[in-house]
């Protein structure tokens, strides 16, 4: 663990951080909260210290610790709940049951589901106060419908969860996530001007801060130009761009679930170009206009 500011620790996760896990955030106060729990062995130096558990969304790099705190109690944003309670929620958030064989309980072994009970949500702009800080909860949509990041404001410290500066950029690959939200959301973290930020997938940020989410939010404008090139010069179906792998450039093991993330953003970037009037659908076939 890493104390970045008085009484907020950084839990660097296994992996550098790379998934299956995910960097969580331990803030002591008159009730210690952890913030996800997907950061591996680290864990170990706060259970048993941990009372309220926030979860940033419900994917399972952020949540698959939980059943390491059976005393605390869970919250999480109501639009990203379903996502952890039952695994027919998982699969209607993210769609992966597509690409999944076999009955509905060989699928939820597949993920490794573990339903967790909610106690309550967090909502947009809520505080809570640590004691010698304030956390504020700040909802931020996108990634997934339910998405949140959040604010010592004392200290101008962001933890962004997957709002995360990854040099693959924003990621969208769920049926219910949306590019044009993450966009803004984007713009709402560089508008609080933060001194420190910290995400779920690399090291923490002090210098340039608003650069790089400006370059983080400038990658999914060129993944559209990506896609409106390839159009300018052929038309294709949303299968012969996924094959193109525009954005993974490779489908490693789990192929079918790469496939399946690559189509969905391809997806979504078609759909942009249509009611742009950058391109339009004939059948199967798209043509850029």
């Amino acid at each position: 663990m890493e104390e970045v500011i008085p009484g907020v620790w950084l839990i660097r996760a296994e992996n550098g951080g790379r998934f299956p896990y995910a960097h969580a955030l331990f803030l002591e106060g008159e009730s210690n909260i952890l913030i996800d729990t997907g950061a591996g062995r680290g864990l170990r130096q706060v259970v048993g210290r941990v009372e309220r558990v926030i979860l940033s969304h419900y994917h399972r790099d952020h949540v698959n610790g939980n059943a390491l705190f059976p005393g605390a109690s869970f919250w999480i944003h109501p639009l990203d709940a379903p996502g952890i309670q039952t695994a027919g929620g998982f699969f209607r958030l993210s769609g992966i049951d597509r690409v999944l064989s076999g009955s509905f309980w060989d699928m939820v072994k597949q993920i490794g589901f573990q339903a967790t009970e909610v106690a309550g949500p967090i909502l947009d702009r809520e505080r809570i106060d640590l004691g010698r800080a304030t956390l504020q909860v700040l909802h931020t949509p996108g990634h997934t419908p339910g998405h949140c990041a959040f604010l010592v404001e004392e200290h101008a410290l962001v933890f962004a969860a997957d709002i995360d500066l990854t040099p693959f950029g924003p990621w969208y690959g769920n049926v219910s996530s949306d590019p044009d939200r993450f966009r803004a959301s984007i713009r709402l973290l560089r508008d609080l001007k933060p001194a420190l930020f910290l995400s779920c997938h690399c090291d923490p940020v002090v210098e340039k801060i608003d650069q790089r989410l400006a370059e983080f939010a400038a990658v999914i404008d060129r993944r559209e130009e990506i896609i409106h090139a390839l159009l300018r010069r052929e038309q294709l179906s949303l299968a012969q761009i996924v094959e193109r792998k525009p954005f993974y450039g490779r489908h490693p093991y789990p192929e079918k679930i790469y496939r399946f993330f690559e189509s969905v953003m391809i997806a979504k970037h078609l759909e942009s170009l249509e009611r742009r009037g950058l391109a339009r659908r004939q059948g199967e076939v798209y043509t850029a206009v």
